[in-house]
Parts: C-alpha cells; sequence; structure tokens
C-alpha cells in the first residue's frame, strides 16, 4: 500500500503540473516538464543561472553535473531512443527521479549524481539488452530504481541476487513488483533464504503473507506452519533446512532452540553445506549465540583464565572456531588468544587447511584476517604444508570479483594484509592480487579491476596512512580530501550544526547517558535542557551554533521517534549522527543515515565492519568506528572534543583532533580500547570503499 500510495501521488503531481502548463501557456509555448523541473531545482539556490551553489567550488561542478547535463543526456536518449508508450514512461520516471531534489538535500550533489548516473546506464543497458550485470554493480541503487525496469526479464534473477545480499530490500519493495510474473518466485525465494525477517510480514492482508499462503513450496508451508503452530518468538525458523529435510521435526526445532548449546552445535551443522535453507537467517542466529558466550568471557576478564574460559571449555575445534569468526564485532584481544590457544589444542596434530575445508570454508577469510591482526597467522599457517599454505593463500586473495562476493571482502584482505609483516605471506598475496589484476583486465572486468587496482595500491605505497598516501589515493581515485572535514559543510544544510544521538535501552544504555551528559557540563560553552521526558537537547554557548539532541534510553522508541518526527516537521537533516548502543542495535541508526550525512560516529563494539552500509547511503561521510569495544568512557571525550572543534568554527583536522583525544586518554584505563578506534583518516576500510565506488561510477 506504501508504495501504490507513493505512486499515486506522484503520477498525480505529473498530471497537475503538466495541465497547469497546458492552462496558463499555450501548446506551442509551453515549456517541457522535465525542462521545467530542471529549472526548478535551478532556482533552489536562489538564482536561475544554470548553475547550483553548494558552498563548496568542487561540488559546484559535480551538481552541473548532476542536475543540468545528466538530465538533459538521459531525456534526448529516451527521445532518440524508444517510441511510445515505453518513451512516455521512462521520462515520467526521470521527471519523478527529479522531484526527489528538493531544498534540503540538494547540496548532496554526489549521491545524485550516482542515482542519475545509474539511472542512464540502466536505460542503456534496457536498450541494448544487457541490463543485469548493470543492476548487479550497485544494487542498492538499483533497488532504488526498480520502477524503471521492473518489466524487463532480468528482475526476477537480480532481484533473487538481491535477496542474497539484504533479503528485507525484497519484503519492503514487495508492492513495487508484487504484480509480475515473477513475484511469487521471488518472494519465495527470499522468504527460504531469510524466514526470521520474512516472518515480521506474517500478518493479515500484508502482501508478503497473501503470495506466500498461496505457494506449494514444501519449505514455505512448513514456515507458514510454524507461525500458525508455535507462533514467531520460536527459533525454529533458522532451523529450516534440518526440519524440510526430516532430520527434524517443528517442535523437535523449536526445543533445540530455546537451548543455546544445542542451537549452536545444530546451527553449526547444517552451515557446513554451502547453501542451506535459511542460509541468512542462520548466519545471523550463529553471531548471536556465538556472542552470548564470547561476551560472558569478555565479562570476566579479571577472572583467571580456568574461570574466565571455564563456558568453553567443552567447545571443540569446529565450535571454537566459530566462536572466534562470529564474534569478530565484539571479541577481546584476550578472549581472542585465549580461546585461539584452545582452538589450537583441541585441533592438535589436525591439518589447518584440512580444517578449514572442513569448515565448507565458512568465513575462513575472517579468521586469517583475524589471526594476521593478532599475530597468530604465522603459527596457523605452520598447521599445514607449504603447498597448502600457498594454495589458502592464493584463495585468501584471488576471486574477489565473482559474482555473490562483496566489497567487505576485499576489505578483509585489505586489512589482513597491513597487518601481515612475514615477507613470504606478503609475496604470495602480492603475486596473487597481480595475477588476478591481469586476469580481470584481459577480461575487462570492472569491478575486478576496481578491486585489484586498489589491492595493489596498498603494496605499492609503502607510506600508508601517510601525506604522501593521501595525495596519491585521493588525485587516483578522485575522493574528496580525507584528513580535513571544512567547518562549512557541517552548516550548509542548517542553520546550526545539528546532532542526533540513537541512545538504546540496553543493560548499559542509561550508565552510559548519564556519563554523556556528565561530558557536557560545562557551563562556560554549553547548556543542557533536561526538561522533556523524551529526550535532552545541549546547546553551544558563544561560537558557533551547535545543537545536539539525544533520546532517553529508557524511551528508546517515543524519544526517537519524537525527534525524527520533530526534524522532519522542521525540515531539517541532522549533520551528524551517533549510535550509542550495543552492536546489534546498529543497523537501526544505521538506516537513519541520509546522503547528506557528514559525519557518523558508530560508538557500538566492531562498528569499523558496518561501513559499507553507511557509505551505500552517504557516500562522502566522516566515520569514527571502533575496530573492537566500544565504550563510553572513549566514546564521550572523542564527542567533547568533536563538538568544541565544530563550535570554535575550525575545520575538523582530523589528525589533529585525534592526537588531542589521545593525549587526554592517554594513562587512562581505557586507553587501549582508545587506540582501537579509527579515525576518519585512517579508515582503510572506509578509503577502499569509496574509491571502489568511485571508480565503479566512472566507469
Amino acid at each position: 500500500m506504501r508504495g501504490m500510495i507513493r505512486h499515486i501521488v506522484w503520477f498525480l503531481f505529473a498530471l497537475v503540473s503538466c495541465s497547469g502548463y497546458a492552462q496558463l501557456h499555450p501548446p506551442e509555448s509551453r515549456m517541457d516538464f522535465i525542462q521545467a523541473d530542471i529549472q526548478r531545482i535551478d532556482r533552489l539556490d536562489g538564482k536561475e543561472d544554470r548553475k547550483v551553489e553548494t558552498g563548496d567550488s568542487a561540488r559546484n561542478m559535480l551538481a552541473h553535473h548532476a542536475f543540468f547535463i545528466l538530465p538533459d543526456t538521459i531525456d534526448s536518449y529516451i527521445k532518440r531512443n524508444f517510441a511510445e508508450p515505453d518513451r512516455a514512461y521512462y521520462r515520467d520516471y526521470l521527471f519523478r527521479s527529479l522531484r526527489r531534489v528538493h531544498s534540503r538535500n540538494y547540496r548532496a550533489a554526489k549521491a545524485f549524481d550516482g542515482l542519475f548516473t545509474h539511472i542512464y546506464r540502466e536505460l542503456r543497458a534496457v536498450k541494448e539488452k544487457n541490463l543485469y550485470p548493470v543492476l548487479i554493480e550497485n544494487v542498492p541503487l538499483s533497488i532504488q530504481t526498480m520502477a524503471l525496469y521492473k518489466k524487463e526479464p532480468v528482475t526476477d534473477s537480480f532481484l533473487c541476487y538481491a535477496a542474497r545480499i539484504n533479503p528485507d530490500w525484497i519484503f519492503l519493495n514487495v508492492e513495487e513488483f508484487q504484480k509480475q510474473p515473477y513475484a511469487a518466485h521471488v518472494v519465495e525465494y527470499a522468504a527460504r533464504y531469510a524466514p526470521q525477517m520474512a516472518k515480521k510480514y506474517f500478518l493479515k492482508d500484508d502482501p508478503i503473507q497473501n503470495i506466500l499462503q498461496e505457494s506449494t513450496d514444501p519449505a514455505i508451508q512448513i514456515l507458514l506452519q510454524i507461525t500458525h503452530d508455535i507462533g514467531k518468538k520460536s527459533n525454529s525458523y533458522v532451523l529450516l533446512d534440518d526440519i524440510v529435510k526430516g532430520n527434524l521435526t517443528i517442535p523437535q526445532a523449536d526445543s533445540i532452540g530455546k537451548d543455546n548449546y544445542a542451537c549452536l552445535t545444530t546451527l553449526m551443522d547444517i552451515r557446513r553445506q554451502k547453501h542451506p535453507l535459511a542460509e541468512y537467517s542462520l548466519e545471523q542466529e550463529l553471531e548471536v549465540q556465538a556472542l552470548k558466550y564470547v561476551r560472558k568471557v569478555n565479562d570476566l576478564h579479571n577472572e583467571k583464565d580456568e574461570v574466565r574460559f571455564q563456558s568453553v571449555s567443552r567447545f571443540s575445534a569446529d565450535q571454537l572456531y566459530t566462536l572466534i569468526v562470529y564474534s569478530e564485532e565484539e571479541i577481546f584481544t584476550s578472549t581472542f588468544n585465549g580461546i585461539y590457544k584452545r582452538f589450537t589444542a583441541k585441533l592438535g596434530k589436525e591439518d589447518g587447511f584440512k580444517f578449514i575445508q572442513s569448515m565448507g570454508e565458512n568465513r575462513f577469510r575472517t579468521f586469517i584476517k583475524q589471526c594476521a591482526a593478532y599475530g597468530n597467522l604465522d603459527q596457523f599457517l605452520k598447521t599445514m604444508t607449504p603447498e597448502e599454505r600457498n594454495i589458502l593463500l592464493v584463495k585468501f586473495a584471488a576471486g574477489l570479483d565473482h559474482e555473490g562476493t562483496d566489497i567487505s571482502q576485499a576489505v578483509e584482505v585489505a586489512d589482513a594484509y597491513t597487518s601481515i609483516h612475514d615477507t613470504t605471506i606478503q609475496s604470495i598475496l602480492q603475486g596473487t592480487i597481480a595475477m588476478e589484476l591481469e586476469r580481470v583486465t584481459a577480461e575487462h572486468n570492472k569491478k575486478g579491476m576496481a578491486i585489484y587496482g586498489l589491492l595493489s595500491n596498498l603494496f605499492s605505497n609503502s607510506t600508508l596512512f601517510k601525506a604522501a598516501w593521501y595525495a596519491n589515493i585521493s588525485g587516483k581515485y578522485k575522493l574528496p580530501p580525507i584528513d580535513i572535514l571544512p567547518s562549512a559543510r557541517l552548516f550548509e544544510s542548517n542553520k546550526a550544526c545539528i546532532w542526533h544521538m540513537y541512545f538504546y535501552d540496553d543493560e548499559d544504555g542509561g550508565e552510559s547517558f548519564r556519563a554523556f551528559l556528565n561530558t557536557f557540563r560545562d557551563p562556560a560553552a554549553w547548556t543542557i535542557d533536561e526538561h522533556s521526558p523524551l529526550y535532552v537537547r545541549i546547546s553551544s554557548k558563544g561560537g558557533k551554533p551547535v545543537e545536539i539532541f539525544a533520546n532517553r534510553p529508557k524511551e528508546e522508541y517515543n524519544g526517537q521517534a519524537y525527534l525524527e518526527h520533530y526534524f522532519d516537521s522542521a525540515a531539517i537533516t541532522p549533520d551528524v549522527l551517533i549510535h550509542r548502543g550495543h552492536s546489534y542495535y546498529a543497523y537501526k541508526t544505521i538506516e537513519k543515515t541520509k546522503a547528506d550525512t557528514k559525519i557518523f560516529v558508530l560508538g557500538s563494539c566492531g562498528g569499523y565492519h558496518n561501513l559499507t552500509n553507511i557509505i551505500d547511503r552517504a557516500p562522502d561521510v566522516s566515520i569514527i568506528s571502533s575496530k573492537q569495544i566500544g565504550v563510553y568512557a572513549v566514546n564521550n571525550p572523542i564527542l567533547k572534543e568533536l563538538a568544541d572543534n565544530i563550535r570554535s568554527g575550525k575545520d575538523i583536522d582530523w589528525q589533529l583532533l585525534w592526537s588531542r583525544v589521545d593525549a587526554r586518554l592517554k594513562g587512562n584505563a581505557q586507553y587501549a580500547k582508545f587506540l582501537d578506534y579509527v579515525p576518519p583518516h585512517k579508515n582503510l576500510g572506509a578509503i577502499f570503499i569509496r574509491a571502489y565506488n568511485n571508480l565503479i561510477e566512472s566507469n
């Protein structure tokens, strides 16, 4: 219904606009409705001059390309290459896309340049009957533009591909394609792949439920039966593979789902297969179950090892491996080292290469990266023959361009490489990357050329994170400056720099919130308004205006909703987004990212591993995150330093800001955790993803 209403509104708007022109002007002088909307965008900065002033010269050029060159080019292409009724449909779609540009977001020129470039490429691909490769190059944008190509034959295959990346894209956009002949196949595919996500839509009159109730697929019938017989709280959905194969009944699966250890071992047995049913939900549940044990070990970090690791003492090598690779976001260094020590003891004389094979190579890149980061890679590689070591390392760095392998896998290789100091291992990885670059170049594989070209840059320049490296990366891959954020950017959308902090009602949410408020109890510089039962508002005194809004943790739902409504009604897009809660809440905050978000502080554990989702939404955002444990004793000094910097009106020099926080925390009990935080100017993952996106877009 939401999508239908949206389309009706756009249709009526277009109809009224066109009819309005027809009434005001005779046919011979009537302005084309697309040109009229381009003219509307031209006036958003207050002047009609075929220019858009964004406050930055580089973005002005990008805005000119996005709002004038591209729409004209797309419109001309449609007129030349399509006959009615396709011509009218595509021009109407272009018009509706232009209507997305308004006074609050036109400065986000890069995002719109990416959108219109993608639309142009899709139209060309439709005409040339080569649509599928274009769609999978940028799946989020392809989902966003689905209305353009939803009747094309390849849409079925593409949506199934997209479902494997994020099934909710299918469920949330079902109204866009539910009348197409492939709708049932796509929805069934997504539900089998992510039943824990699909069950949210098992509601009366929901289009997902309506489609699935007509299904004759045994797996779908079992999902509906679980909902009917036991209810949505059951954990048996993730054991769908065993139920369909007759290994478990629904009541047995429900019982296993209530026992952490039984659930973990059953999930592991299913996960050894390459593509089991409920694979997406299975992966999520393995993370949940693994983190239950890892958090327990983390919490006992002051205890003796026999007490601290008692909960995992009975675990086998494959179970300990699972804990390691599924808890990357939150595992302490000492927890990793302790579990790894027990893993190698349980592994005994077993060949490490054969062990990885027995695990179906599941998350083996994550394991190698972790071993490299914690200084255990050389030891693990010695458990196998030299030939097996070489094969494993080649597999680690090869095939990163293959369909179904997302950019995060390449980031893992990049992260691992920067942690490796063994010249033999470096040489093998360098040779593999060079050979892969040669292969993808010969194949004219744009995705592969972008990935391996970027990886090659890591070992071609020994000055990683130095000024020369910044200059090389920024120039070669056309990145905006990554070490400086101009003050003017933080005030171009609103009269003040607006922060929106998301607190969550987890076990330490209240304590974290109180510590945050105490950090800003600085009456010379800040005032705190605590009158509302839903949120607090912190305002700068003197200097540049900075407004910080944060919901109270106990009012997670009402407080967040109230602030979001307030911002929407006041036409405000927050400049700074901050996540303050456990890692399993991070996706909720990330979903709030807008194209014009300037800074994102991901204060949860392992926030570094969520970079792709943020950059997909805000291409030029500066991200602060932690590779390990996020704690308020580190988050608050960073936020205070950042707020004071913005209030001063000075450009943010990330290197200087970080050195100030370093000096402030040095000697503090939490200093070791601060060293795991990654500032924007050293965020290799963000730099890699941003450069990759730029290369793909430029191609």
